[in-house]
């Protein structure tokens, strides 16, 4: 079962407010934690008793290929194809959003065009290679049409259950095929990337969520933004530290996926470390 890691703004509040020392490290709380769910909204609750809410700065397919990985870990190879598939699809549609947009097309036209492929994979594939091929004049990296993607459908449409060893091959096919597309994406068009992720990350319609409660409830809510540090990630790829504790293919992934399950501290500071000065 996938759980993220969240944490609790009041007990944030509390530790900011103390003023303690130069460095405080945040006592155990432990972190609360949640299981996924679709608006990227989360009202959580810490052993303190505290209730507040968490939001969190993820694209779908940032947890949908996280969420991959941990049914490969608790030993549900089919459903982890199924989330593994699902990812490699809203990254097709990330990747065509990002493109247009660094076009300069308005995310009005770019969401009226997506409505006419939103239901067709097929076509959402078409897409992608033709946009991509366009814009960096060279063909994407796909799923192999003589393996992968005759595994995929014998899965997803004809029930059958994969070996352990067989979900981990095709969860690494999606790795190197999203993770090549995604850093290509985010060095030729940077602000592109960033402008598709703030408009359709979970960040912005958890706020929608968000306030549409305080405005029902007529009581402000206290809340927390949080990345969650996705083995695929757009804001904070693990290639951009050699030192990453996400390295690695998903077999390697797999031991600091059940890790992070684990109650953990907070580390708070009021600056930054030296020890981490060099490593930004």
């Amino acid at each position: 079962m996938m759980l993220l890691d969240l944490g609790c703004y009041e007990c944030i509040m509390e530790q900011i407010n103390s003023g303690t020392g130069e460095i405080n490290e945040g006592q155990s709380i432990p972190t609360p934690f949640e299981q996924v769910n679709n608006t990227g909204l989360y009202e959580v609750t810490c052993n303190k008793g505290h209730k507040s809410y968490t939001i969190i700065d993820n694209m779908d397919f940032e947890i949908l290929f996280e969420y991959g990985i941990n049914a490969i870990a608790d030993g549900y190879y089919r459903e982890s194809v199924s989330s593994l598939t699902a990812s490699m699809e809203r990254y097709f549609e990330f990747a065509i959003k990002t493109i247009l947009r660094n076009s300069n097309v308005d995310f009005a036209i770019i969401d009226k065009t997506w409505k006419n492929i939103a239901n067709q994979s097929e076509r959402q594939l078409g897409a992608y290679i033709a946009l991509y091929t366009q814009a960096f004049g060279e063909e994407p990296i796909l799923l192999n049409s003589n393996k992968d993607v005759p595994f995929r459908n014998s899965v997803i449409h004809k029930g059958y259950i994969p070996t352990k060893e067989q979900a981990i091959e095709f969860g690494n096919a999606i790795l190197k095929m999203i993770e090549t597309s995604l850093i290509t994406l985010k060095s030729k068009f940077p602000q592109a990337t960033i402008e598709t992720f703030d408009n359709y990350g979970f960040q912005k319609t958890a706020y929608k969520e968000l306030q549409k409660i305080e405005k029902e409830t007529k009581i402000e809510k206290g809340s927390l933004c949080v990345n969650i540090m996705t083995t695929i990630d757009v804001k904070h790829g693990r290639e951009l530290n050699n030192e990453d504790g996400r390295k690695g293919n998903i077999e390697e992934r797999i031991p600091s996926i059940l890790e992070r399950r684990e109650p953990r501290s907070l580390r708070m500071f009021k600056d930054l470390p030296d020890e981490y000065k060099n490593k930004i």
